[in-house]
């Protein structure tokens, strides 16, 4: 297999790729081996906690009413039935079926800022990557599978649809994106968001693929009631230069616009400089995952160095990767 391949040492999924600073039409179909081969490994952990305490097949959750029952440890407190707690006096939840074709949105931001990386992969490659993954995946669980590409100047809609249609679409629309040019500015992060409450059907799984750069109090009014009635997956995703700055010195930089190259020097002073760099990183990071911890989202942040294949095996199964993969300070 050209380009992208996938390997299976010993058992264990590699995943191998042409490039780290951009994809394919071609690879992100050839993903979906890989998607079929995760899927198998999540379900095979039946103790990883999803929505509602149980693991799911699929990515998307459905909402179609069956009961209400005393709340048990696990359950999903977004659910629980508030009228029946207070007339009873104990802590009761209500129990949805799960039903075929869920609209499952993949929101995949290839802003100017996105498309650097330091180690790994760029983070919009990153994004796109586990787009695909976690496309695959919807599609062979019957789910509606569409979403929103967009940079800092443009954006593509795209409307759930069964089978892989909509995947394909999605993939055809980050192939664009891919070929612009990159023009940083603009609040495109909250005009998505905006089009998200506006534009998608309650009980859809969103989930987000950006470094949340810019995702100031605009940004948080965007999504606005969203937050009450989607399933939303955040997926807050790194390079280590975004969490730390290296020791003090001068490095060579290198930034593409299309088919040229500017080379230029970073420079890092010593001091306090690099202490208050990381503890605005962790304040930014923190802010974001509350704001979704808060309505009882997922959210987990995804380091471009790590491991494809256990990001993405950890959102499937909305496992929070752990914090030793960020880098700490040196």
């Amino acid at each position: 297999m050209s380009g992208s391949a996938l390997h299976r040492p010993g058992g264990r999924i590699s995943l191998d790729f042409a490039s780290p600073a951009s994809t394919s039409l071609d690879e992100l179909v050839r993903l979906r081996t890989a998607a079929k081969a995760l899927q198998r490994q999540v379900r095979q952990r039946s103790a990883a906690p999803m929505s509602g305490g149980s693991v799911s097949r699929r990515l998307g959750r459905g909402l179609d009413f069956a009961e209400v029952r005393e709340y048990q440890p696990g359950d999903d407190v977004r659910m629980i039935d508030w009228k029946v707690t207070a007339r009873s006096g104990k802590a009761h939840t209500k129990l949805f079926v799960e039903e075929r074709e869920r609209p499952v949105l993949l929101v995949v931001d290839f802003r100017a800022g996105m498309r650097f990386g330091t180690q790994g992969m760029y983070k919009s490659v990153l994004a796109a990557r586990l787009s695909a993954l976690l496309g695959w995946c919807a599609v062979s669980g019957h789910d509606r599978v569409g979403g929103f590409v967009f940079t800092d100047d443009w954006h593509d809609e795209i409307r759930p649809q069964t089978g892989r249609r909509g995947l394909m679409s999605l993939f055809r629309a980050i192939h664009h994106s891919q070929q612009r040019i990159p023009q940083p500015g603009g609040d495109q992060l909250a005009r998505t968001l905006q089009r998200l409450r506006h534009g998608v059907h309650g009980g859809s799984t969103v989930v987000l693929l950006s470094d949340f750069n810019g995702f100031d109090d605009a940004a948080h009014s965007a999504l606005g009631s969203a937050l009450q009635s989607l399933d939303v997956m955040a997926v807050h995703i790194c390079d280590p230069l975004d969490v730390n700055l290296p020791p003090a010195g001068r490095y060579p930089m290198i930034s593409r616009a299309g088919q040229s190259k500017k080379r230029f020097m970073l420079s890092i002073s010593g001091g306090s400089e690099r202490e208050e760099y990381r503890q605005a990183f962790e304040e930014r990071a923190e802010s974001v995952r509350q704001l979704f911890a808060r309505h009882g989202h997922f959210h987990t942040l995804a380091m471009t160095n790590g491991s494809l294949r256990d990001t993405a095996s950890a959102i499937m199964a909305r496992q929070a990767l752990p914090t030793s993969l960020i880098p700490p300070l040196a």
